[in-house]
């Protein structure tokens, strides 16, 4: 059992963290969209206006952000943090529905947007590209809320097996456990990082805040050319976080988008293939290999390799787990597996995440009572298998069910699958995961028509675009006569595609 450092840590919460750094460094640029810049008090009191313009927000509150990765963004989201509620980060390039049953399902107080529309949302605060609240806002009268530790800092939403995704509820204390490891463990965050990906991904976590714990700039800006590139150039970034599949990217993108310090991938299985390349222009770069599903905030183990270290073959090591966690390997009766065996791994410790927002059966489910810990421990049960080593290091071995990574996102196939099933011509539909001939893994959907239709595959990639988010829209349709069943009645997923051919791309 891998066991991480006991680090007694004081309570605190996220805004508490970064009004330390706001006192100490005040001037120092704290965030840059490559045309606007903000110092550390710049950004903590456009912060404080959005909080005024909050209305009624009490621990607990939620508050939508329907805004892209920029500098309103970190605003808003320090803004709800020191109104004393939770934030919800929503995609606005998500489809409508999708964001519409997003925000029924989290019921959130109020919407933080930008002023290009959206404007069904009766309690919203409309900020402009640089975070400044609209003079038109409502504002929010006596003292500020002030939320606890134990308080809900972030929901996200992730794919959900039922059809319908599912809000993790993370709190200040799971949160600012990660945080403050990271400052330490990344010493990189000090100079500047990189937030690319999108914000409903909580790998956009360590970009945005860990800076702000240890007085460093955040470039917020996409992997391509802009403002943002040419504000890399002066200050280069020193700390990136990023997907697997993103590192044969940076070979060919412009020498400002790759780290100079330390590289973090996370979200997927990192093979040592896919770092040869880019490793070998970098020797000096210290590559991490970071572990942690969003119920276990952010990250919760990691394994380094650093200068002069031989890049292995084969998958990389998930390593050990950071500071107050702890990983166990399974069995199906909760039973430790000796090294070497394949198990189901499980975590427990300061980072899990509460549960799931309004799903208490959901939670019940995936966070159980922890047999090797006090009275009242839970932990979390991940789905991800792995094995390990007689030294404890950890080695990931696939899924038990058929949760699949894409470009880092969880997709449930479930959901696809519910999704595409709602359109009026198909009457089955099973979704598996397929190695493009390109090279990533994509989503290939089979479906079988109602009888006296015969439904166009591009009709029905457009239906799921309307619904889904783009990185979860099968990139194949095929029609096929009948689903296959195994002996038990089940999908026989392995004879998917036998024989059928390729009709939607």
């Amino acid at each position: 059992m891998p066991e991480s450092a006991d680090i007694p840590l004081p309570p605190a919460t996220l805004p508490e963290l970064v009004a330390e750094q706001v006192r100490r460094t005040p001037e120092r640029i704290a965030a840059t969209d490559g045309r606007v810049e903000l110092t550390y008090a710049e950004l903590w009191d456009r912060a404080g206006l959005v909080a005024d313009r909050l209305p009624d927000v009490e621990p607990e509150s939620l508050v939508a952000i329907l805004l892209p990765r920029s500098l309103g963004f970190l605003v808003a989201a320090l803004g709800v943090a020191r109104a004393g509620g939770a934030y919800l980060p929503v995609d606005p390039q998500s489809p409508p529905e999708r964001i519409r049953r997003t925000i029924a399902d989290a019921r959130p107080v109020a919407v933080v947007t930008d002023a290009s529309g959206h404007d069904e949302w009766p309690d919203r605060v409309v900020l402009d590209d640089a975070g400044r609240p609209a003079c038109t806002g409502r504002t929010s009268a006596g003292p500020r809320a002030t939320a606890r530790p134990a308080n809900a800092a972030y929901v996200i939403y992730t794919s959900g097996s039922t059809g319908a995704p599912k809000g993790v509820v993370v709190t200040h204390r799971a949160l600012t456990n990660y945080l403050r490891w990271a400052v330490q463990a990344y010493p990189a965050c000090g100079g500047a990082t990189l937030a690319h990906s999108a914000v409903t991904f909580d790998l956009t976590v360590t970009a945005l805040y860990t800076p702000l714990l240890a007085g460093g700039r955040v470039h917020l800006a996409g992997l391509s050319s802009g403002p943002g590139r040419a504000a890399l150039r002066i200050s280069p970034c020193t700390l990136l976080k990023a997907t697997p599949a993103l590192v044969p990217m940076l070979e060919v993108l412009p020498a400002e988008f790759s780290p100079t310090r330390e590289l973090v991938l996370g979200g997927e299985e990192l093979l040592g293939e896919t770092l040869a390349r880019w490793r070998s222009a970098h020797p000096d770069v210290t590559i991490i290999n970071e572990y942690g599903p969003t119920e276990a905030t952010v990250g919760c183990m990691e394994e380094r390799l650093r200068p002069g270290d031989p890049v292995p073959s084969g998958p990389v090591a998930l390593g050990r787990p950071i500071w107050n966690m702890r990983v166990f390997v399974l069995d199906d009766r909760l039973r430790p597996v000796p090294p070497g065996a394949t198990g189901e791994m499980y975590l427990a410790g300061a980072g899990l995440a509460r549960g799931y927002l309004g799903r208490p059966a959901m939670t019940a489910d995936r966070f159980v009572a922890c047999p090797f810990g006090p009275p009242g421990e839970r932990m979390y049960r991940t789905g991800d298998l792995a094995r390990r080593n007689a030294d404890g290091t950890l080695y990931f071995a696939g899924r038990s069910d058929s949760q699949v990574k894409l470009r880092g996102f969880r997709v449930e196939p479930g959901e696809v699958e519910s999704v595409l099933q709602t359109h009026p011509q198909v009457a089955q539909c099973a979704v598996v995961p397929r190695a493009d001939a390109f090279g990533p893994t994509v989503l290939c959907a089979y479906v079988t028509a109602v009888p006296g239709h015969s439904p166009d595959p591009a009709a029905l990639r457009r239906h799921a675009e309307t619904l889904l988010p783009e990185y979860a829209v099968p990139a194949q349709v095929v029609v096929i006569d009948a689903i296959p069943l195994t002996g038990h009645g089940k999908v026989d997923r392995r004879a998917l595609g036998a024989g059928a051919e390729v009709i939607g791309r």
